[in-house]
């Protein structure tokens, strides 16, 4: 990672409050999404602006799940929900979203943007994920 860059490092999915990626998950369970993130020393200590995002899809039912974040996905870096140069994003999908997706094949595509214009952008996409039947 060099001073000026920032980049996604991956988004996964995984059971709430694991340390470990999954990509099973039953119907009538939860998903966490993570995004993690990473920025060079020097564009950290400039306080520059970023948004990250994602988008959870159902790729059999050909539409978008909702999710809830755990906090703020966009602001300057050095502020409180960017502190240092490495940086996880917690997104949250309730039970009550799975419901009816059972054999369902999913996947999330994340970005990231920065700056106020003539953005520098970055995304990723997690491995597939099945809601089991």
């Amino acid at each position: 990672m060099g001073p000026n860059d920032v980049e996604l490092v991956r988004v996964f999915t995984r059971r709430p409050k694991s340390s470990i990626a999954d990509v099973t998950f039953e119907a009538s369970g939860e998903i966490e999404i993570v995004l993690e993130a990473e920025c060079g020393s020097t564009l950290l200590g400039g306080g520059g602006k970023y948004q990250a995002e994602i988008i959870v899809r159902d790729i059999t039912a050909n539409n978008n799940i909702p999710f809830k974040t755990a906090g703020p996905t966009k602001g300057s870096f050095m502020d409180a929900n960017w502190p240092q140069e490495d940086q996880k994003f917690v997104y949250h999908v309730e039970p009550s979203a799975l419901k009816g997706r059972g054999g369902h094949l999913c996947q999330v595509y994340a970005y990231l943007l920065v700056g106020l214009r003539n953005f520098d952008a970055d995304f990723e996409t997690s491995e597939l994920f099945l809601v089991e039947p």
